[in-house]
């Protein structure tokens, strides 16, 4: 079997460098994603003969693995993957693949897997250029919401700093008493810790954050992690419902200070949340990251 431990705050280094050589752009592929939510899915970890491989339950309990990073040979690390999950008498699958990813796993074990895509979690990649300007017939009701944002209230942007982790800290629980106070759904429960954990530990997750103070509060903030080269990855997004225009102008402000220096953003999936997906697209994302899974023929 393969040697997995638990993710800890002191791997980040060794996995982020797997991460950011493979320059994949999935929000999966994240340390901070990985850490804030292992408690949900019992992420572990090996590295061996220069692949790392992660392991964890998927929503529907099901136990499987990342597409392994690395530089050697590939055939040789998905074999050790079907061994690992044969020796621990499970199926072998491998979760969040994209089409490339199937590609690779073709050429070097040709027909022996099956892949079948979710639209549930494709990712939304927008251009960074598109989010910061908001230029264009498309994106003319976003401008309305943040004019009407900026005639409403008195408004300053601010870096998440250890100052303001409080205040931030504060504005998600008054977001969660928005939402039947984030203790009997499981996602939100789960949401909960992951937060505390981010909050916790911010500095030391390598996090980039914004806020807005409004009329004296903080009542928006929003935070993520660059995925490689060319795309940063935002991993969440809070403002109360209250505030006209406040997600729009979190989005755009976020986009401005943070991912300038980024071809693109990627804003993760809709879960399957009709609400969720109406808003997404309705900031035109330049391509959806098509994701799904592979399993081994029986």
């Amino acid at each position: 079997m393969l040697d997995f431990k638990p993710v800890m705050i002191a791997d980040k280094d060794s996995l982020q460098s797997f991460f950011y050589k493979s320059n994949f752009r999935n929000c999966d592929f994240s340390f901070s994603n990985i850490y804030m939510w292992k408690h949900l899915y019992n992420t572990l970890f090996a590295i061996e003969d220069g692949f790392l491989y992660i392991r964890f339950h998927a929503t529907e309990n099901a136990p499987g693995y990342l597409f392994p990073l690395g530089d050697g040979d590939l055939k040789k690390a998905l074999e050790r993957i079907c061994e690992d999950a044969w020796e621990r008498m499970a199926h072998v699958y491998l979760y969040a693949i994209t089409p490339e990813m199937f590609n690779w796993i073709e050429n070097v074990m040709p027909g022996q897997f099956i892949y079948e895509k979710g639209r549930d979690w494709y990712e939304y990649i927008y251009s960074s250029e598109d989010l910061i300007s908001l230029v264009g017939k498309k994106f003319q009701a976003k401008r309305n919401h943040i004019n009407k944002f900026k005639r409403t209230y008195r408004w300053e942007y601010l870096p998440i700093t250890r100052e303001i982790i409080p205040e931030c800290v504060e504005l998600y629980e008054r977001w969660c008493a928005e939402n039947g106070g984030c203790n009997n759904e499981q996602s939100l429960v789960g949401e909960r810790v992951a937060t505390q954990k981010v909050f916790n530990n911010y500095e030391k997750l390598g996090l980039l954050g914004g806020a807005l103070r409004i009329d004296g509060e903080i009542l928006a903030y929003s935070y993520g992690q660059p995925l490689g080269k060319d795309t940063f990855g935002v991993h969440a997004e809070k403002c109360l419902y209250e505030i006209d225009g406040g997600f729009t102008m979190m989005n755009q402000q976020f986009a401005e200070h943070n991912c300038a220096d980024y071809t693109y953003i990627n804003r993760e999936e809709d879960l399957g949340l009709e609400s969720l997906r109406k808003a997404k697209m309705s900031y035109q994302p330049a391509f959806l990251l098509e994701k799904g899974y592979v399993r081994i023929k029986e």
